[in-house]
């Protein structure tokens, strides 16, 4: 089994950054998902693609004209969009009455539903909503589409952070401004790439590992680390098969549209309904794993002794005491929150990431091969030990 070192995860992070914007439904998101897919190939898993039906979003216009000022932005995937005329009146804070509110949010304000941004839309009476992205850069940085099949609330135009001051300053002055956001759809597919390792007793119950493989842009700290060590964790998988000491099957799904509601998982629990129900721990490789403009690592466990044990790995591993943050289940996000929801049993790890959903998320910047090696190799030394029982 090859190791996971610095340079070699290096090699894996720059082949996922060089295929391009991974947007579900954009070619970076085929040519990715190409790349992994050949990637668990090579490795000696039995590697298949679970087709996703996505109605692809076509941006047309997109941004708001206040006087003699044009700021273009990106819509919010799922608001509805506006007329071809925009939509115009008095631009006032959110808080405030008035025509078309203005607000600033972090890019994970809608990491998972009912939370802050999605309260505030279906409270609003604004006919229209403004909403500066606040992130390292202060660039845009789409918020995630959790409703992206149930579009609600008035439409909202995203705009980068870098104007927000200008935007503030007209709204208290509640200046007239025009908003466009006009998108359509068009029916498409993407797909989860499933790597299976099956053993010599395959009526166990399988070991599961799930990571998410799309993003607004490149995503690259963001996504990589994750899907290195889901490649680790098959590597792992297939070696323990050799020496014939798996105990049950392996099944690692890379899955689309993350950004979208988390399509691609949805669309794997239709599918596969013991997953939810194995008596194994499921291993959730969440966002920002081996970000290096920020280190911090959480590991959340509906069995907090899963969540210790892989604290205990990634020490022996290299990975820095101070930045593991063990945490309760109950505050898991993204695609472990799903999980967990339909009563799996979770280990999830996730990062943190000062550009995160930000064009600038890419390697190698904002990428730490250091890190993600660690992490991969922590996980291939969970799944050695969880599939040998």
């Amino acid at each position: 089994m090859r190791t996971y070192t610095a340079s070699r995860t290096a090699k894996l992070v720059v082949a996922f950054d060089s295929s391009g914007i991974h947007r579900i439904g954009t070619p970076g998101d085929f040519a990715s998902g190409e790349w992994l897919s050949a990637e668990a190939s090579i490795a000696g898993a039995l590697v298949s693609r679970m087709t996703v039906a996505v109605n692809h979003t076509i941006v047309d216009e997109a941004y708001l004209v206040s006087g003699d000022l044009r700021v273009d932005g990106f819509p919010m995937f799922d608001s509805p969009p506006t007329l071809d005329k925009g939509v115009s009146g008095s631009l006032v804070l959110n808080e405030h009455v008035g025509d078309i509110g203005y607000l600033d949010l972090p890019p994970n304000s809608a990491s998972i539903k009912n939370m802050r941004f999605e309260k505030i839309r279906r409270a609003t009476s604004h006919s229209a909503l403004v909403v500066s992205t606040r992130v390292t850069g202060e660039s845009l940085a789409p918020i995630n589409a959790q409703y992206y099949e149930e579009p609600f609330g008035p439409p909202v135009l995203l705009v980068a952070g870098a104007n927000h001051e200008l935007l503030k300053a007209r709204a208290q002055d509640c200046l007239p401004i025009t908003v466009v956001s006009r998108h359509h759809r068009k029916l498409s597919a993407s797909y989860n790439v499933e790597a299976i390792i099956s053993s010599d007793i395959d009526t166990a119950p399988a070991l599961y590992i799930v990571t998410p493989r799309t993003g607004w842009w490149e995503s690259v700290a963001e996504r990589a680390g994750g899907l290195v060590a889901w490649l680790a964790g098959v590597e792992a998988a297939v070696h323990m098969r050799s020496q014939n000491i798996l105990k049950c099957p392996v099944r690692a799904y890379a899955t689309c549209g993350h950004e979208l509601g988390h399509l691609g998982l949805a669309e794997l629990l239709k599918l596969d309904k013991s997953i939810t129900h194995s008596d194994k721990p499921i291993l959730h490789l969440g966002a920002n794993l081996g970000c290096a403009s920020n280190t911090a690592l959480f590991l959340r466990a509906a069995d907090i002794k899963q969540a210790l044990l892989m604290r205990e790995l990634l020490l022996v591993e290299g990975y820095p005491d101070k930045r593991i943050h063990v945490e309760s289940i109950d505050v898991v996000s993204g695609e472990g929150y799903d999980l967990a929801k339909h009563g799996a049993k979770v280990l999830s790890m996730a990062g943190a990431n000062s550009h995160f959903h930000a064009a600038s998320d890419r390697w190698p910047g904002n990428v730490s091969s250091e890190g993600i090696s660690a992490i991969a190799r922590a996980v291939a030394k969970w799944v050695t030990l969880t599939a040998s029982k």
